[in-house]
């Protein structure tokens, strides 16, 4: 062990070292840097220019709130993220030798910087451009931010005046645009979090016409529009996502229109409380899931990080009850084959780039929550220039500046089962964290139907041998759906009972690794039979976390299929540290029989059905599906398509990419009886 982690470091410091000596002399590894011992407290970008021409102030006095106001005064620009000091000592960081006790915020550093090189030659223009829905301009918005925050940071690192031309030619994009879309206020906060952080960041660099057009911009359509609008109501990431980029609008230009900026932080801080308070109570887990987590969560943490370093606190927004658990959550959402535990919305079918986990390691000074992302930086695989991700990397600089770690001796965490309460209950448990084919892995959905959810209580997936052998669906293209929606009259943000949501079989307890029963009494007015009860909240009953042999969790999903069964338990768990147990207990109602489909979503195309069970094969490795029972009728093993069912409605290509099997069994349970399912998923080796 030793041996191979001198070897990495060695190999580490000497990629360094190569890329030191081949750096331009204006990169930030160029020259000897500063004297360490005798920094200035102010960086060269941030001296006032000759002739610089200063915005008109707002001299009305501080009003006390939740904050000490007359401290934005005290912190000149720029302050959003990082100050004048900050930079000074992120430079000294990246600069000769000192970089090499700074080996990954070097390699984040330079990523940043090769992302920028790029960016600053992309002549796209910075324009409405609505998705086919007619609802949102996200990714004009996102193209916006990518550019403007990676090359503002690349004009603080290396002081290159193209990057900075190029952060005045976008500033201008933006804030020519008649509005930036409030209709749909994601749009509105993510450009104005770019805007802000470029005209902090550069302030000192811009000329007064800009200077003026952006703080007239950012006033207008991001602190003015935010005033009384519904994402401070929301619960999930709109409100972390709206909250952060208005409230940088807010700080950004605080000294030239405080009473509003003032009025617009207050009413975000006291918004973002409620949420907090909630989205990740009481253990950490996030009802929306993987991708969401670190949409909400990226920019929850960059806003604590603006009001800490502004104010000297983060509004006690960190002490929300289950957040500082949920980077431990999200260190469990990947499994040994790389992809995440991709229920709700959430799912991203691949592991990627947490950028938030950078900020609790850092703040809980604990490198091992870093394990997947040292994992994917070591790959080459952490953030690709055209992912989403792309444009908010320059946090993580901004997040490790003071975290110093030693990235080749990350220590695995101790735990194998993570399980969480609350609205939607999950759990994960594993044999090991060595992310290859020798670690097995299961995450457990249980839980009720909140924004973002499908109809997936009572669904896992299931890694063992390096591959995922149970899975679930990515969420279908938003705008897509919005359209062929609305076309029939529905929606696609409709939760209830009857909602054509539910007429998605990627969104139906059928396109899921859970039970579909196919008779019901008609008590509730669904869409399919095999619909879940959508105001139904169905709890994890138990943890077994005493024996490693048999870690696993049982779900009560009684209240998900009442019209249809008298009740329904599910107990998963990982046996001997190989295999998969699936045991459903079932007892069918007085006067009316349970059919029902046990089905397993699977990658896996090569599937031979059996006496026995059903045997599955991918790229060389196989698995053994059995089910045995106690009482009723024996179930039947079957394998199936995944698709659209022939009695289902019509609807002219609703369900694309449906590019899964299913395995599994079916069986009828005699009306007022109780049966027990066995159904084990293990190697053939």
């Amino acid at each position: 062990m030793r041996k191979l982690y001198f070897y990495s470091r060695l190999t580490s410091a000497c990629a360094l070292m190569l890329a030191l000596l081949s750096c331009d002399a204006d990169s930030p590894a160029g020259g000897s840097g500063p004297d360490n011992g005798n920094l200035p407290l102010i960086d060269e970008l941030d001296l006032r220019p000759e002739g610089f021409m200063e915005e008109q102030l707002d001299t009305s006095e501080d009003i006390p709130g939740i904050f000490d106001y007359s401290r934005i005064a005290v912190a000149s620009h720029p302050r959003l993220l990082m100050s004048s000091k900050d930079f000074v000592d992120l430079k000294s960081k990246l600069s000769g030798d000192k970089a090499l006790d700074y080996i990954t915020l070097f390699r984040i550093n330079r990523m940043v910087i090769e992302q920028a090189n790029v960016f600053v030659e992309d002549g796209t223009r910075i324009e409405m451009s609505l998705d086919i829905s007619g609802t949102r301009n996200t990714n004009m918005s996102r193209l916006a931010l990518k550019r403007l925050f990676n090359c503002a940071y690349a004009y603080r690192i290396t002081g290159n005046k193209k990057y900075l031309e190029k952060v005045k030619s976008d500033l201008h994009q933006a804030c020519d645009l008649e509005d930036w879309h409030p209709s749909h206020f994601l749009d509105v906060a993510e450009l104005a979090f770019g805007v802000a952080i470029a005209y902090d960041w550069c302030y000192f660099g811009l000329d007064y016409e800009t200077r003026t057009l952006v703080r007239r911009k950012l006033l207008d359509c991001a602190v003015l529009a935010a005033d009384g609008h519904m994402f401070h109501y929301l619960e999930g990431n709109w409100n972390q996502v709206c909250t952060a980029g208005v409230i940088a609008a807010a700080l950004a230009t605080y000294e030239h229109n405080r009473s509003q900026s003032r009025k617009a932080i207050e009413d975000g801080i006291a918004g973002n409380r409620v949420c907090m308070s909630k989205i990740y109570s009481p253990d950490g887990n996030y009802a929306e899931g993987y991708g969401y987590w670190s949409y909400g969560t990226g920019y929850e943490v960059s806003l604590m990080q603006m009001l800490e370093g502004i104010f000297g606190n983060m509004a006690e927004l960190e002490k929300s009850e289950g957040f500082g658990k949920t980077a431990e959550y999200m260190l469990f959402m990947t499994g040994p084959s790389g992809k995440d535990f991709s229920y709700a919305d959430g799912g991203n079918d691949a592991e990627r780039a947490m950028l938030p986990m950078w900020w609790f390691a850092a703040n809980q000074n604990n490198p091992s929550l870093l394990l997947n992302e040292i994992k994917l930086l070591d790959a080459n695989k952490y953030v690709s220039i055209t992912s989403a991700d792309a444009r908010l990397l320059p946090l993580i600089p901004c997040f490790i500046k003071d975290f110093k770690f030693d990235s080749g001796n990350i220590k695995e965490p101790q735990k194998k089962l993570w399980y969480g309460k609350g609205l939607v209950p999950v759990a994960m448990i594993r044999t090991g964290w060595k992310m290859d084919s020798s670690d097995c892995y299961v995450g457990i959905k249980s839980g009720a139907c909140l924004g973002h959810s499908h109809m997936d209580g009572g669904s896992f997936v299931f890694d063992a041998l390096g591959e995922r052998w149970s899975a679930d669906y990515r969420h279908p293209d938003y705008a897509e759906m919005e359209e062929k929606l609305t076309a029939v009259g529905g929606s696609f943000w409709a939760y209830d009972q009857k909602s054509l949501r539910w007429d998605i079989v990627k969104m139906n307890s059928y396109g899921h690794s859970t039970l579909a029963f196919l008779s019901n009494d008609g008590s509730i007015d669904k869409l399919h039979v095999t619909d879940q009860i959508t105001s139904a909240i169905a709890p994890i009953a138990a943890v077994f976390d005493s024996d490693e042999n048999a870690l696993g969790a049982s779900l009560d999903l009684t209240a998900l299929y009442r019209d249809a069964a008298e009740y329904v338990y599910r107990t998963i768990k990982l046996k001997d540290r190989t295999y998969l147990e699936v045991t459903d207990v079932i007892r069918a109602k007085t006067g009316l029989d349970a059919k029902l489909q046990w089905r397993m979503l699977t990658p896996a195309k090569d599937l031979s059905v059996n006496r026995d069970g059903i045997i599955l094969r991918q790229n060389g490795k196989s698995m053994q599906l059995e089910v045995s029972a106690s009482g009723g009728n024996a179930p039947v093993p079957a394998s199936w398509k995944s698709e659209r069912p022939g009695n289902w409605a019509e609807r002219d290509n609703w369900d694309t990419g449906l590019t899964y099997m299913v395995a599994g069994w079916e069986s009828t349970i005699p009306a007022g009886n109780t049966v027990t399912f066995t159904t084990t998923i293990k190697p053939i080796l």
